[in-house]
């Protein structure tokens, strides 16, 4: 069961019950929130200057970060070519978006129609589809770790930017994992970005285990600050001091990408306890 709720900038959210959680900050605003913590951070208007770009969007959710890139995109350059693959767990939250107000960019939404209608079945999943000459969109309907782990040979360094963008660590740890990261990482092209909201340090270490330079990105909406990584690249000193010497910052970890979340959640708190025994 979802809500809808407005958001500080004017536009639509939903807020889950079954997570607890909104799907965008309140108090950012979703089109903002969308446009600088993930938009900027993977330079998504930059690369579409020049070529195609290919983004793996984690969690589809009501698709305005999708929807921004493309929004974004072109604008500074018409004829800019997006890829974007995805999933989504519930078919009925990308229906519950379709049907929604999204402002400024509801000339988007024939998109959103042909998504619907151009229904697929790939690797035993459901899939949405989207295609023209500049835009191609596929949406997976299901378990986002059953999904990549069906896909990612087929996606083995891809994608410019990764929009990691589920629900919080805390309700959501399946997602957050080192191993759900390293899967991310090998379709990420070197120099390749991800970003996410996630300021936590057990997300960050994970994320620089799992060969992204880490950084920290923009704070919106809150104190703290959103989280950008680059396949690769250098994460920076401050941050790998502190994961080399902080034992909270231990994180989640999934082996077989298919635990449940409180084995996962319990999982990081025993190897905690017993690193303060140590």
């Amino acid at each position: 069961m979802i809500e809808k709720i407005l958001t500080a900038d004017g536009s639509p959210t939903f807020f889950s019950q079954k997570y607890g959680e909104p799907f965008h900050s309140i108090s950012a605003g979703a089109f903002l929130e969308a446009t600088e913590k993930f938009i900027k951070p993977t330079k998504i208007v930059e690369k579409s200057k020049t070529r195609e770009v290919k983004i793996l969007d984690i969690c589809f959710g009501l698709g305005f970060n999708s929807l921004m890139a493309i929004h974004t995109a072109k604008k500074e350059n018409r004829n800019a070519k997006l890829l974007i693959l995805s999933f989504e767990k519930e078919i009925e939250v990308i229906k519950y978006s379709y049907f929604t107000n999204w402002k400024e960019l509801n000339y988007l939404k024939p998109i959103f129609r042909n998504l619907l209608l151009n229904r697929k079945y790939e690797q035993e999943f459901l899939t949405l589809n989207h295609a023209d000459n500049y835009l191609k969109i596929k949406i997976f309907i299901g378990d986002g770790r059953k999904i990549l782990q069906k896909i990612h040979t087929k996606y083995i360094e891809s994608f410019d930017a990764v929009f990691h963008d589920p629900f919080s660590p805390k309700v959501n740890p399946e997602l957050w994992s080192y191993d759900f990261f390293k899967l991310v990482s090998s379709m990420t092209i070197r120099n390749g970005i991800i970003a996410t909201y996630s300021c936590a340090s057990p997300i960050r270490k994970a994320l620089h285990m799992a060969n992204f330079g880490v950084k920290e990105g923009v704070a919106l909406g809150r104190k703290s600050k959103s989280t950008v990584g680059i396949k690769g690249g250098e994460t920076t000193p401050h941050l790998k001091e502190k994961f080399q010497t902080v034992i909270t910052t231990v994180p989640f970890r999934d082996p077989l990408l298919k635990d449940p979340p409180n084995l996962i959640k319990n999982r990081r708190q025993t190897c905690i306890q017993l690193l303060k025994h140590d």
